[in-house]
């Protein structure tokens, strides 16, 4: 990259033309969108990598008379070589492109030169864009620059090196024209009264800027009510505007015409397909294989509540279970609403290949009446996979093997159900074991003892239905796209050195969608049981000597029952928007499944050491309350490059019958998708330090942020820069752990991490790597935990602790992935 960046970027700029630099945008009027401004500028700069023109560059980088000559000696190699194939009757070869000609065509980007008529384009667009937003009298003037100030701009003007210019585009808005009288006209007078009943809800208020795309949004609302109203045919181009912009006082008064404006004769929607109200007449529901509905023989049909189904054979769906998806009724009013929410809950069903719906109003034997034909495609409805995993956890290599297996019309409802059973070996070292020393702090060093010592099998099941298996009424959730009713259980046996664990889980719970960008749901029921069959005695005498409630609980037989919500806001609609907004807010509270205290169900009990608790069949169970919340935004800069951050936070209050947050239940940072310079647990809480022995640092307080800059390179090849901060705190300081409890200094225990990243871009997956670097450490003595600063204190209490000499060496974490970490 420094060597491209000393390489002239107007190289190959033809004799005569000038590279377009950089482009002033200057706008008086703060009101103006100045990121729409920027979009109708016809000609941009070539397109930057961190300050570079990195594309430029490789554009440059190959000679093109080189590449045709050695273009030229390729063609008569390959010239040869198909005289030869076809003497012997084969195919010729394709002729295939040198190096440098992939690097300038796909990889490069050409340089953007200076044009006149783009410039003059732009100032035209930019004016009459500014008109359309209420500046009606905006001017735009352009100005091309051949010189530049040195000095960040305060020097004196001198001229450009090389070929290079500057455009400029000043725009004075003039006087902002706002909206006086508004009013609408109508020949037809049902629809004038629906739009007069409606007018309170007007997008257009009196006072108020002028703004085209305000006037494009009244006219789609004013459509999708009457659509709504049962007008079938009515959309927005039959809506006009006249303004009257020669008022005194920079007034514009405005006129809505509704009409036929491209009728050959009379334009009135009186009487007119677009200005009838429709009733629904016969709804037929076509449910066939084949993409033509005259193939194979004539349907059998069956009537279901005034519904006509078509099938071949057998009907592949129960009737009512696919008539609960369907809100357009017969007999009824047709609504643009319920049409639009027929749609989104059967193709979000997703057991269909393809869902069309179509109106007729030719056959139905009378004016304002439709009849209704939806088309289904059905899908596959079986399907099993088999996954294989390789590992490598610091060393440690690994393998597992998934089968699962996958039904999505489940008892001919369009349920589904998917089984897994996933088997892992792996190898750990023992706890306990050798591979640690007491010079190692946050990154630990943790050796195996062993090919394959650890086992992990794991069935799961989880069954969908796509309603709501409570008497809710129908229409309480009818906005809903597809409202779902889940069930999962799951087993899971873990053999290690130190110990054997069982997990067995149990979820009952509600979704559905709100709206395109929100979904909501709700667990009354999850129960997890966890249990400890076996421990070694070497690591039962950790556990003592640890005197660590959270890391005993983690290794004891206990009970997670409660409940559950969440919230999940995701405005990406289509892949090129330029904001994405994502939202993840997630309540917890355990103890307490469907409102009922465990403790009306639990027995009273003692342990060795004199504690009282409760259980349930036997089992200690735990009750705490807990918020997560995960908030992400990512900006799209240009084609090749994109910022995204993160910020998530959380926070549980453990109570009751446990006092601590189950091992599960805690919070954690490190990882390849957090704080990527640390592995996962081994961060915190706090500034505590102390040998790290194995991965389980946890908190009951957890505050992370990230950013990274994303950048395309070559092909398939992408760069990232990222910088990570977090932590995790306890509520109150444990003896056993210092500095372990959230206080005012919690910004100065926040660690940092920064690093670079390149990703393997297939389009339908990413393969990721991050090295990160212990940018800030926490657990060093303050005022040495910055890279930068010096580390004679820690040095010195280490080698006291040793006994030898210890240097402080910055600390690296690999990182592979799959998929973005945020």
């Amino acid at each position: 990259m420094l060597l491209g960046t000393a390489c002239n970027p107007s190289k190959r700029v033809p004799e005569g033309e000038h590279l377009l630099r950089r482009v002033h945008l200057e706008v008086t009027e703060k009101s103006a969108d100045r990121d729409e401004l920027r979009m109708i500028i016809k000609q941009k700069p070539n397109k930057r990598v961190l300050g570079m023109r990195l594309y430029l560059h490789m554009y440059n980088l190959p000679d093109p008379e080189k590449i045709e000559a050695r273009k030229a000696r390729k063609n008569v190699r390959t010239d040869a070589r198909n005289l030869e194939r076809a003497e012997r009757g084969r195919d010729p070869k394709a002729y295939r492109r040198t190096f440098g000609e992939w690097l300038r065509t796909s990889v490069g980007e050409p340089p953007v030169l200076l044009d006149a008529a783009e410039t003059e384009r732009s100032s035209q667009q930019l004016a009459l864009f500014m008109q359309k937003e209420g500046w009606f009298r905006a001017t735009v003037e352009d100005t091309v620059l051949y010189t530049q100030r040195s000095f960040f701009g305060l020097g004196p003007e001198k001229p450009m090196r090389h070929a290079k210019a500057d455009v400029s585009f000043r725009i004075e808005p003039g006087p902002m024209y706002r909206l006086r009288n508004i009013r609408f006209t109508v020949d037809d007078p049902l629809i004038h009264r629906y739009v007069s009943e409606s007018w309170p809800n007007s997008l257009l208020k009196t006072g108020e800027r002028f703004d085209s795309d305000v006037l494009d949004k009244e006219r789609e609302r004013i459509a999708r009510q009457l659509r709504d109203q049962g007008y079938l045919y009515f959309n927005r181009e039959l809506i006009h505007f006249d303004a009257d912009t020669t008022l005194e006082g920079h007034h514009v008064d405005l006129l809505l015409r509704m009409e036929r404006l491209h009728a050959q004769r009379d334009r009135g929607l009186q009487g007119s397909p677009e200005g009838t109200v429709y009733d629904i007449g016969e709804v037929t529901i076509s449910v066939m294989p084949g993409l033509r509905r005259d193939q194979g023989p004539p349907p059998d049909t069956l009537l279901v509540n005034d519904y006509r189904l078509l099938y071949r054979e057998r009907p592949p769906y129960r009737p009512n279970a696919l008539l609960s998806a369907v809100f357009l009724k017969p007999g009824e009013r047709f609504k643009q609403g319920h049409a639009d929410r027929t749609y989104r809950r059967l193709t979000g069903l997703r057991v269909f290949d393809r869902v069309e719906i179509s109106y007729d109003t030719t056959g139905t034997g009378r004016p304002g009446l439709a009849n209704v034909r939806i088309d289904i495609l059905p899908g596959k409805q079986q399907s099993m996979s088999l996954e294989g995993f390789g590992t490598n956890r610091g060393g440690f290599l690994g393998t597992s093997v998934s089968l699962g297996y996958r039904h999505r019309n489940l008892f001919r409802g369009m349920g589904s159900i998917q089984t897994q059973l996933a088997v892992g070996l792996e190898a750990q070292q023992s706890i306990t074991g050798q591979g640690a020393t007491t010079t190692e702090q946050t990154t630990g060093n943790v050796a195996g003892s062993g090919l394959f010592n650890t086992v992990d099998i794991g069935p799961e099941m989880t069954i969908q239905f796509p309603q709501f298996l409570l008497p809710i009424p129908r229409d309480r959730f009818s906005r809903s796209a597809v409202p779902r009713t889940t069930f999962n259980v799951l087993y899971n046996y873990q053999r290690r050195p130190d110990f054997s664990r069982t997990l067995a889980k149990t979820s009952f719970g509600y979704e559905w969608n709100d709206t395109r960008t929100k979904t909501w749901g709700i667990f009354p029921l999850e129960i997890n049981v966890i249990r400890i069959p076996l421990l070694s005695d070497d690591f039962r005498n950790y556990l003592q000597q640890a005197n660590d409630p959270v890391l005993t609980d983690s290794y004891t037989a206990h009970l997670i029952a409660g409940m559950r919500g969440s919230y999940i806001l995701n405005t990406q609609v289509g892949p090129r928007d330029r904001n994405v907004f994502f939202a993840r807010i997630t309540p917890e509270w355990a103890g307490h499944p469907f409102f009922v205290p465990l403790r009306i169900l639990s027995r009273e009990a003692t342990d060795t050491a004199g504690n009282r608790f409760n259980t349930v069949a036997g089992v200690r169970y735990a009750e705490f309350i807990k918020l997560d919340t995960d908030l992400r935004w990512r900006r799209v800069l240009h084609e090749g490059s994109s910022l995204a951050f993160r910020v998530a936070a959380g926070a549980g209050l453990p109570y009751g019958n446990l006092g601590v947050l189950p091992f599960e239940s805690s919070f954690f940072v490190g990882g390849a998708n957090g704080l990527r310079a640390w592995r996962a647990r081994s961060v915190g809480p706090g500034s505590y330090s102390a040998p790290l022995l194995a991965f389980d640092r946890t908190g009951e307080i957890r505050l992370e942020g990230n950013a990274e800059y994303r950048f395309r390179l070559i092909g398939f090849l992408e760069g990232a820069l990222f910088t990570d901060v977090g932590n995790i705190w306890n509520w109150e300081d444990d003896e056993r752990k210092p500095g372990s409890g959230i206080s005012s200094d919690l910004l100065s225990e926040l660690a940092v991490g920064t690093g670079v990243g390149a990703r393997l871009n297939f389009d339908f997956f990413i393969v990721r790597f991050d090295l990160g670097m212990q940018t800030k450490d926490p657990s060093l003595p303050a005022g040495e935990r910055w890279l930068f600063q010096p580390k004679d204190r820690y040095e010195a209490i280490m080698s006291e602790a040793v006994g030898s000499p210890v240097n402080y060496r910055t600390q690296f974490n690999f990182n592979i992935g799959i998929g973005y970490p945020f």
